[in-house]
């Protein structure tokens, strides 16, 4: 097992162990049985491996990670991103580095990981906490009628 294989296992496991997810989709050609070893041992209820999109079931699952070895389009994360998943991690390695930030940023992924010794990169993107409520953005205050010849700006 190289040293990208440990980093990507054991931070996967992590994400196991912190979110609990019960449906998990992996999209990848690799052999992970050797990832499937930690896997079993999260309380899971289903894992579905595929190696395309167009492969996976169209459930929605509770966590869906794509490995390195898969390069998905900017159509096929819109796709996991909006009808597959809430919770997702998406693998790449260095190749069109600055490409694969801006596609990421522009979807609302956030950079986890980035190991250039390993030419490793992590993206995660959770529904739950991208766009957390915030106490100036409602109608109290601001929006209201009655405050409209109070406030110029």
């Amino acid at each position: 097992m190289t040293k990208k294989d440990k980093i990507l296992h054991s931070y996967i496991s992590n994400i196991l162990d912190d979110e609990k997810p019960k449906d998990i989709e992996i999209l990848t050609k690799k052999d992970i049985s050797r990832l499937l070893k930690r896997i079993d041992k999260s309380d899971k209820k289903t894992l579905t491996i595929s190696p395309k999109i167009n492969q996976v079931s169209v459930q929605n699952c509770d966590l869906y990670i794509v490995l390195d070895d898969i390069h998905t389009s900017e159509t096929d994360i819109g796709i996991i991103k909006n009808l597959l998943s809430q919770k997702i991690v998406i693998f790449t390695d260095f190749k069109e580095s600055e490409k694969i930030d801006e596609i990421m940023l522009k979807l609302g992924f956030q950079t986890e990981l980035r190991d250039k010794t390993n030419k490793l990169k992590c993206y995660s993107y959770n529904l739950k906490t991208y766009n957390n409520k915030r106490t100036w953005n409602n109608s109290k205050g601001w929006a209201n009628p009655e405050n409209f010849d109070k406030f110029r700006w």
